[in-house]
């Protein structure tokens, strides 16, 4: 489950846009005495980081000093803006209407960095209230506006909520490429509180990449420097978000103590509605564990939270409803859980949250089949398909922004240690003559090109090495070793993140025909044919491989049975199509198929062994067809 950690982001959404807006300029000409005194309780509040009662009481002050006149006013009405109440819809509405109102005056008046930093504002609202089309359009056009103005830093701001936002709903190629041009801003721009926030935007991006490691990696580097600081509410905020990373990997009890410390802290702080956010992630944690009842006594605490306001945040409000359909699920209440599904259902489709939406249809389709209600649960996991193969398509996107972003990284790395080797040599070399300092330059470019010649050499003959380790020479896919390592790997995947993993094994039906009757080479050209028809049959993130002789090895992660056994049809019929020139027409190719899925408990070879029974019985039932393991 992926939540928000509602008040803690937004104070610190609310600091980030203030200080954003202006960077502390000289007082204007013509300003008031009293101006320098403005001037520093504006930066203070825009830069600095206090509790919201706090920070409305000073805005409020503020507001008291500067009027429609005043050249400030532009910087005031922002902080107005941030200082509105943000608990529920309501809330967010009566914010966009005034962030309304004030854009049409900034834009009367001519404020040009007043409107940028209203319309992040009111796209924030927006972005709560679950208008995300709306959110979109305004986080745009202050882009362009911050972008034409030359404002690096409002710049940054836009496109770190717009990252933010789309990462949320899981578009998130586009959402890390915003989220890593906004961390090189604040970077470049020296705002150390401001990188540190955005890399942990990044971190949980790449959380929902499943780029684990990585993702621990910035979250661990922020826990520690957090920790230095003294700052508990950010401190908190990253392990709710360790958490969830914990809750992905399948670490449960380290999640569940992680949620139940947020908890403690969000109820100390008398903050409601994110109490309530971390009391649902506690019972989904516990629900992994087996403790079902002690879940539903978390997200029945969490329901009065909910409910004690007329109006409540419907992200957090669609996650607890979430929860308590796959609680009711394990509680054996199956239309109870259908109902609760029911009604999350409409709230991610506003947020446009793929995500979350994949895990509704999932389960639902789990649960009518339960209820043997064969149709709806077909059109449910059609609907649950059709997303992930929508999100699976940005899969390529993101892991090439990945290794960009940490190319760039290493590279920075690298150029900062040759600046200091730079300096070195050149406080070394003062006193030599520049004869001397010219030639040692030219024999050190000289030893650096060719040690750069000789690793790219050794770089390349290793990966070709490597490659030709892991690849079937024939066919050009992965061999019987290869194949059997990712089949291990996938395997533990599996049973670590609780999915279904799913196997093909796939045989050419009378081969030794084909080697004898038209020869080995005629044989060699089948072996490529059905390899690269296997393969283009497939999804990017399955495998497949020769396991040996005509019969191959496919995986299917994430993958149930029946699924497995439509992509198993595909293949027969792909294969079944194909024009071998050196076979006669009247000797079409054909293979036989045995599909077996994960059980719990199962080893690799125990599953390997259930499909490969399954593809005999293809075989005998007449060949040219499919059969499931039971």
């Amino acid at each position: 489950m992926n939540g928000v950690n509602h008040s803690s982001l937004w104070l610190l959404c609310l600091t980030l846009l203030a200080g954003s807006v202006w960077a502390a300029p000289d007082a204007p000409a013509g300003t008031r005495p009293q101006s320098e005194s403005l001037l520093t309780e504006l930066a203070q509040l825009e830069n600095g980081f206090q509790p919201h009662g706090e920070f409305q009481a000073r805005v409020q002050a503020l507001s008291r000093q500067i009027d429609a006149t005043n050249p400030l006013y532009g910087r005031l009405v922002s902080l107005q803006c941030w200082a509105l109440p943000a608990e529920n819809t309501s809330d967010y509405s009566a914010a966009i209407t005034f962030a309304s109102q004030q854009l049409q005056q900034a834009r009367a008046r001519q404020d040009g960095l007043a409107e940028i930093a209203l319309l992040n504002c009111r796209g924030w609202h927006s972005q709560l209230l679950g208008e995300m089309a709306h959110a979109r359009r305004d986080y745009d056009a202050s882009f362009t506006l911050a972008e034409a103005a030359g404002a690096q830093r409002l710049m940054a701001d836009a496109l770190s909520y717009r990252g933010n936002m789309q990462a949320y709903q899981g578009q998130l190629a586009a959402g890390l490429k915003d989220q890593l041009i906004a961390h090189d801003i604040y970077e470049r721009l020296g705002l150390e509180a401001w990188r540190l926030h955005q890399l942990g935007e990044i971190a949980n991006t790449y959380r929902r990449m499943g780029v684990f490691d990585r993702a621990l990696e910035y979250f661990q580097e922020l826990e520690r420097a957090y920790q230095q600081q003294g700052d508990e509410e950010n401190l908190n905020d990253i392990r709710s978000q360790l958490g969830i990373l914990y809750s992905d990997t399948g670490r449960h009890t380290e999640a569940l103590a992680l949620f139940e410390e947020a908890a403690h802290y969000f109820k100390r702080n008398g903050w409601g509605m994110d109490e309530a956010w971390a009391l649902t992630e506690v019972a989904h944690s516990q629900l992994k564990l087996g403790r079902v009842d002690e879940a539903l006594v978390n997200l029945q605490q969490a329901e009065t939270l909910l409910s004690r306001k007329q109006e409540t945040d419907t992200a957090t409000l669609g996650q607890w409803r979430l929860v308590m359909g796959l609680a009711e699920e394990a509680h054996g209440r199956l239309n109870r859980a259908l109902y609760f599904l029911a009604v999350a259902e409409p709230i991610f489709i506003q947020e446009h949250n793929q995500r979350f939406l994949a895990t509704i249809y999932r389960v639902q389709a789990r649960i009518l089949e339960k209820q043997g209600q064969a149709n709806a649960a077909l059109a449910s996991l059609k609907r649950y398909v059709a997303i992930w193969e929508e999100l699976e398509r940005d899969l390529g996107a993101q892991r090439s922004i990945q290794m960009r972003f940490e190319f760039d990284l290493a590279r920075k790395e690298v150029e900062n240690e040759n600046l200091k080797t730079h300096q070195a040599l050149q406080a070394q070399l003062l006193d030599q003559l520049q004869e001397r300092r010219y030639w040692q330059t030219l024999v050190t470019i000289l030893v650096l090109l060719l040690l750069g010649a000789v690793v790219l050499y050794q770089l390349s003959r290793s990966r070709k090495m490597r490659r030709l380790a892991m690849t079937d020479e024939l066919t050009g896919i992965h061999n019987r070793r290869q194949i059997q390592a990712e089949a291990k790997t996938m395997l533990q995947q599996a049973k670590s993140l609780e999915q279904p993993l799913s196997l093909l094994i796939i045989d050419i039906d009378h081969f030794k025909q084909i080697n004898d009757g038209w020869g080995h080479q005629a044989g060699d050209r089948v072996l490529i044919a059905v390899a690269s028809s296997i393969s283009g049959s497939l999804r990017s993130l399955d495998r497949v491989g020769r396991n040996g002789g005509e019969e191959f090895l496919a995986l299917l992660p994430d993958t149930l049975l029946a699924e497995a056994v439509e992509v198993a049809e595909r293949v027969r019929q792909q294969v079944e199509e194909l024009k071998v020139t050196e076979l006669p027409a009247e000797h079409p190719v054909r293979v036989s198929i045995g599909c077996a899925q994960l059980r719990e408990g199962e080893s690799l070879s125990e599953l390997i062994h259930r499909a490969d029974e399954a593809m005999y019985s293809a075989k005998r039932a007449g060949r040219n067809r499919v059969c499931r393991a039971e």
